[in-house]
C-alpha cells in the first residue's frame, strides 16, 4: 500500500533539486503554457525537474493535487513523443530507445509520487479533500494503468511493485467508500462517467492481456476500448454464482488478475472477484458484427482502424478475457539453439549453405572458370559461409519447445535482437523448426522471454527465381518450402515485398526445377511473407 506517512522528498540532495517555478497552482497552470512543446529535450529537463523540486516542496494536499493534474497534461504529452523513439523497439533495446523508455517511466512514477503525497492528510480527513478523495484516488489508478502501457510499449514486464502499489490504491478507495462514484477526466476522450473501479478494472484487463504479445497499434487499440468497456467488470469482495470463468485478483499480492474456471476454495479475505460475461458478450458482438460487414467506425472501434485489425485483436481480446489459458506441464527447462536475420538467415541454417543472390548454391560456372583444369573440386566451396556464421549465429535458450508453441529465456545478452513477428529459426536435438516470435518480454532482472509459433511441417530450403516474360531475369529469392501437413497447407516462406498475385517462382536447383505460382498471402511477417501457392508443371 502507497505509504501515507512517508514525506514526499526524494532520494535527491537539495542541491540537485532546481527552484521551483511556481508558489501555487495557477502559477503552475502558467509556467505550463510557457513550455517549449516543440523541443522534446528541453520539455523533459523542464517538467523532470519541476516535478523534483514539487516533491520538496511543502504545499497543502488539496493545492499539491491541483499541481499534480497540471503536470499530469505534461506528462501525457511527453509520454507520446518518447513512446515515438521506443515503443514496440527490438529487443534488447540500444541506447537511445533505453533512455527514452527509462524517461517515461521515470516521468509517471514521479507524477504518482505526488498523489501518494496526498494520502495522508486523505486518510486524516482533511476537509479540503472531502468532496475530490474519489477523484485523487482514481487519478492515482490511473497513473498505475499508464504505467502498465509505458512498461508493456518498452516490451517490460509490470513490476511487482507496481501492481501492489495499484492494489493498495484500490483497497483505499474502497476503505473510504468511493470506489463507485463517478468522476470526469478532461485528459481522456471517452473520460465521463469513470471511477475507481472501473480505472482499476481497465489496469486489471489490460495487464491480463499481455502487452508485450501485442503490436503497438493493439496496445493503443485496446487501451482506447477499455475507456468504454472496463467498467463491465466490478471487482467483488464475495463471490457469485457464475457458469463461466471468473477474473480473480488478490489485493495483497503483487501479480495482476488471473482468469480461472475454478476459485480457490478458502480464498482471502483480500481476493477479488470480476465477472467477464458482459464484457465478452459486446466483444464477440462486434466480432460477429465485423464479419457481417459493419465498419468499426458504427461499432465505436475507431476511424483509424481497418475491419481486419480490429477482427485479430477482438478474437485475441477474447481469449485473453474470458478462454482461461491451458496449463501446460511444467518441466525443467532445456536448451534450445535460436538464430533470427530473416529468410536468408533461415536459408543458411536450414541447408547449411549460404545465399548468393548471384549464384546461390555456392556453385562455380564453368563460363566463369575457364582457366581451371578440374571444377569438381570447387562445387561444395561456400564462399559467403563464413559471413553468414558471423551474422546469423546460433544462439543458447532455455525453455521447452513443444509441436506447435516454444517458449525460451535468456539470461545473457542476445546476439539478435527481437521483435513480434519475426522469423525464427529453434533448433534442438532432434530436429530444426521454423516460427515466428509471438511475445518479447524483458523480466526486471534483465532476462529476456520470447514466445514462438512454430509451423507444423519440416522446413526445406528452395532456391528460386521469378519467372519474366522479358529477356531480362530477376534475381534469384531464397526460399523455405513448408510441405503440406494435416494442421497447415503447404506454403512457401519468402523475403518482404516477394508476393503478387499470379507470381510464378520457378527452383534453380539442378535437376529438380518446380514451378509455383503464388495464390495468397497467408501472413506478413517483421522480415517475412508467408504465401500459398499451386504448384504447375
Amino acid at each position: 500500500m502507497p505509504d501515507p506517512s512517508s514525506p514526499p522528498a526524494g532520494d535527491a540532495s537539495a542541491a540537485d533539486v532546481p527552484a521551483l517555478a511556481f508558489a501555487n497552482a495557477e502559477g503552475a497552470k502558467a509556467w505550463a503554457n510557457a513550455l517549449p512543446f516543440g523541443n522534446v529535450a528541453q520539455l523533459h529537463d523542464a517538467v523532470t525537474g519541476q516535478l523534483r523540486a514539487l516533491a520538496t516542496a511543502s504545499f497543502t494536499a488539496r493545492e499539491r493535487a491541483t499541481i499534480a493534474e497540471v503536470m499530469r497534461d505534461q506528462v501525457a504529452h511527453l509520454h507520446t513523443e518518447l513512446a515515438r523513439r521506443y515503443a514496440g523497439k527490438p529487443q534488447p533495446a540500444v541506447d537511445r530507445e533505453l533512455e527514452a523508455a527509462e524517461q517515461a517511466i521515470a516521468l509517471w512514477n514521479a507524477l504518482w509520487e505526488q498523489y501518494s503525497a496526498c494520502l495522508k492528510p486523505l486518510l486524516e480527513g482533511d476537509p479540503e479533500l472531502a468532496g475530490v478523495k474519489p477523484k485523487l484516488l482514481q487519478r492515482g489508478l490511473y497513473v498505475g494503468k499508464q504505467l502498465i502501457v509505458a512498461h508493456g510499449l518498452a516490451r517490460r514486464a509490470t513490476p511487482p511493485a507496481l501492481w501492489q502499489e495499484l492494489h493498495a490504491y484500490y483497497r483505499l478507495a474502497e476503505m473510504l467508500e468511493c470506489a463507485v462514484t463517478a468522476v470526469s477526466d478532461d485528459l481522456l476522450p471517452n473520460g465521463v462517467g469513470i471511477s475507481c473501479y472501473s480505472t482499476y478494472s481497465h489496469a486489471l484487463l489490460l495487464g491480463l492481456a499481455d502487452p508485450c504479445a501485442m503490436t503497438v497499434k493493439q496496445i493503443e487499440l485496446a487501451d482506447r476500448w477499455l475507456a468504454m468497456w472496463a467498467r463491465k467488470i466490478f471487482p467483488y469482495a464475495q463471490q457469485r454464482e457464475s457458469e463461466g470463468p471468473v477474473l480473480i485478483v488478490d489485493l495483497d499480492s503483487t501479480q495482476g488478475a488471473a482468469l480461472v474456471m475454478q476459485t480457490p476454495a478458502d480464498p482471502p479475505a483480500t481476493l477479488r472477484y470480476g465477472y467477464p460475461t458482459k464484457l465478452a458478450t459486446s466483444v464477440r458482438g462486434r466480432l460477429k458484427r465485423l464479419q457481417g460487414g459493419a465498419n468499426p467506425a458504427e461499432l465505436q472501434l475507431g476511424h483509424d482502424c481497418s475491419a481486419e485489425q480490429c477482427t485479430t485483436l477482438l478474437g485475441y481480446l477474447d481469449a485473453k478475457w474470458y478462454q482461461p489459458p491451458r496449463r501446460v506441464p511444467a518441466g525443467p527447462p532445456l536448451p534450445l539453439d535460436l538464430c533470427g536475420g530473416g529468410v536468408a538467415a533461415a536459408y543458411f541454417r536450414v541447408s547449411g549453405r549460404s545465399f548468393g543472390r548471384a549464384d546461390p548454391l555456392g556453385r562455380v560456372y564453368a563460363q566463369k572458370s575457364q582457366h581451371l583444369q578440374t571444377l569438381g573440386a570447387l562445387t561444395d566451396y561456400d564462399r559467403g559461409r563464413e559471413d553468414a556464421e558471423r551474422s546469423w549465429p546460433w544462439e543458447r535458450w532455455l525453455g521447452s519447445c513443444e509441436w506447435r508453441d516454444a517458449t525460451l529465456q535468456r539470461a545473457g545478452a542476445a546476439e539478435h535482437r527481437w521483435v513480434l513477428e519475426q522469423l525464427a529459426i529453434v533448433r534442438d536435438d532432434d530436429r530444426t523448426r521454423l516460427g515466428y516470435v509471438t511475445r518479447v518480454m524483458q523480466h526486471p532482472d534483465g532476462a529476456l522471454a520470447l514466445s514462438l509459433r512454430l509451423w507444423s511441417a519440416v522446413p526445406n530450403s528452395v532456391a528460386v527465381r521469378p519467372l519474366s516474360a522479358a529477356m531480362s531475369e530477376d534475381p534469384p529469392l531464397p526460399a523455405l518450402l513448408l510441405a503440406e501437413t494435416p494442421e497447415d497447407k503447404a506454403s512457401l516462406c519468402l523475403p518482404p515485398r516477394s508476393f503478387s498475385p499470379g507470381r510464378v517462382l520457378r527452383t534453380i536447383d539442378p535437376g529438380t526445377e518446380r514451378k509455383f505460382r503464388l495464390t495468397r498471402l497467408l501472413q506478413r511477417g517483421a522480415d517475412f511473407e508467408r504465401v500459398a501457392f499451386e504448384e504447375s508443371a
